[in-house]
């Protein structure tokens, strides 16, 4: 008796292989935007620390002018920094819109295989079935041409 082959195995194989390699950049790019807004998280704690302590020194009989403008400075470059971590969580986020794109593509194309590969076995175990059925059939008619 033969075995069953699907003509679209290899296609399979790969299909699925990639799909695992996408579920794993996929992790990867959310780990890595997990990171990112944690980082995010600690530089608005920074800014906010360092208005608190602005607010209280001016609260406290105020500051030079030198001080004043330093904290300026310091505002803006933490402001800086919160801007381009933004736009760095909004690039991650991007990347992963796009990796999930492919990922359901991949796992549509591998249904697809899948569902073909089902509808060929029954193909064959319909084949298989008409030719033990002519097998018998032909038995029985070269039993009977024998008696």
């Amino acid at each position: 008796m033969r075995k069953f082959v699907f003509t679209l195995q290899t296609l399979l194989n790969v299909k699925a292989t990639l799909e695992k390699q996408k579920k794993t950049e996929l992790a990867a790019q959310n780990l890595l935007i997990a990171r990112l807004e944690d980082e995010l998280a600690a530089m608005y704690a920074r800014l906010d620390a360092a208005i608190a302590e602005y607010n209280a020194k001016m609260e406290a009989g105020g500051m030079s002018p030198g001080d004043a403008a330093a904290y300026g400075s310091g505002f803006r470059a933490m402001y800086d920094r919160i801007h381009e971590q933004h736009e760095k969580i909004e690039s991650a986020e991007r990347v992963r819109e796009r990796m999930q794109r492919e990922l359901t593509e991949l796992l549509g194309e591998r249904k697809m295989l899948e569902n073909l590969r089902q509808k060929q076995f029954m193909e064959y175990m319909e084949e298989l079935r008409r030719e033990e059925a002519k097998a018998v059939d032909d038995y029985m008619s070269s039993k009977e041409a024998r008696e």
